[in-house]
């Protein structure tokens, strides 16, 4: 008979700011922290720099420092000590940890003779279907997103043209860098940040996660993916739009038109106990039947290379993945729906919208152009 696994969690973050720590506390602090959770009651250790902070944010039960545990000289500076001062405190003798829980502090939770306990499965099951607060968090943070895309849409397609190619803004070449720097001041606007935001152009959008450099031109496609999170709810919004300035040339208008068609295909298949690879499939197909087939070539993918999409909530990749699995759609899921092309002579297109699944199927939570 399997041993069943204990119900309190430990949660040990050295100073990043943890999805499972936020959901589980409403607590984010640059500092170490120590979150138990046993039942309905929760425990958070804290410095005594965030004590006070940590008392008045915190969803807890109590907020401990490492004085209130009773830990003296250099153990108040060690967080294993407080990992082990948290448990025994509850009197538990197991505690189930992430596959990331950190290997020191597993070590001196075992030497203290507590059981550790390394769960294979989300230690928050809760985070993947989207309560209506989080869902609003999420639009609100997308919707910085779409201005920020609206904006640098709008300064593309107002852009010159200079003999070569090239674009011209304000006497100056038009680069993925300005482009950037514009997303960023608009989101930064919204109480929003964003790291590694894409503005590939030509060639160098047929790597999905390219983040772009140099001029842009006339004529070719350019991938703009923006992924901001917000500043104080912490929750993360996806936009991708690919964008021609100009007339593109006849096989990037094939990949739009295609990309475009299964982007349609797919959101139309989200609903309510759907398998990810319905709507997976559903993209695959509707790509190949405009022509467009995946093939690797030593070693470089090209076609449709990656998922459909992918969860989003307080992290940007989160449960379910929109890909060949059995998982199926829930009630609440918030995920991205971004089918894509990429083409070493061509580049890349690709299009992506973040929707909640309702009943009545997908529903985006912040509108775009489709250019």
């Amino acid at each position: 008979m399997s041993k069943k696994l204990t119900s309190a969690v430990l949660l040990v973050e050295g100073g990043r700011q943890d999805a499972d720590l936020v959901y589980a506390s409403g607590f984010s602090a640059p500092d170490p922290v120590v979150l138990l959770v046993h039942g309905r009651r929760k425990t958070l250790a804290v410095s005594l720099l965030e004590f006070g902070r940590a008392k008045e944010e915190a969803r807890v039960s109590e907020v401990l420092t490492p004085q209130l545990l009773g830990l003296e000289g250099a153990d108040r500076h060690r967080l294993s000590q407080w990992a082990v001062a948290v448990v025994k405190r509850a009197r538990l003798r197991a505690v189930r940890v992430a596959a990331h829980f950190p290997v020191s502090i597993a070590d001196q939770l075992r030497k203290a003779g507590i059981r550790i306990e390394v769960s294979t499965a989300p230690l928050f099951p809760g985070r993947r279907q989207k309560s209506p607060t989080e869902i609003k968090q999420i639009a609100t943070t997308q919707r910085a997103a779409v201005a920020a895309m609206r904006a640098a849409m709008e300064w593309i397609q107002s852009a010159g043209v200079d003999r070569r190619g090239y674009l011209r803004q304000d006497g100056k070449r038009l680069t993925s860098e300005r482009v950037r720097r514009l997303i960023e001041q608009r989101l930064l606007e919204a109480d929003c940040a964003a790291d590694e935001t894409i503005v590939a152009g030509g060639s160098q959008g047929a790597e999905p996660h390219e983040r772009g450099h140099g001029p842009l031109r006339s004529g070719q496609p350019i991938v703009i993916d923006i992924f901001p999170r917000h500043k104080q709810s912490g929750y993360c919004g996806d936009i991708t739009r690919t964008i021609v300035h100009g007339q593109p040339v006849p096989e990037v208008a094939r990949m739009l038109t295609a990309v475009k068609a299964a982007h349609g295909a797919a959101l139309k298949a989200v609903r309510p106990g759907v398998a990810v690879k319905t709507v997976h499939t559903t993209a695959q197909e509707t790509l190949l039947r405009h022509g467009f087939e995946t093939t690797v070539k030593n070693g470089w993918g090209e076609g449709f290379i990656h998922s459909t999409g992918h969860g989003i909530g307080l992290e940007i990749h989160e449960a379910p993945s929109i890909n060949l699995s059995s998982t199926r759609l829930l009630l609440g899921d918030v995920i991205t729906i971004e089918p894509g092309l990429y083409y070493r002579r061509w580049g890349g297109v690709r299009i992506e919208d973040t929707v909640v699944v309702t009943r009545q199927g997908a529903k985006i939570l912040a509108r775009c152009p489709y250019p």
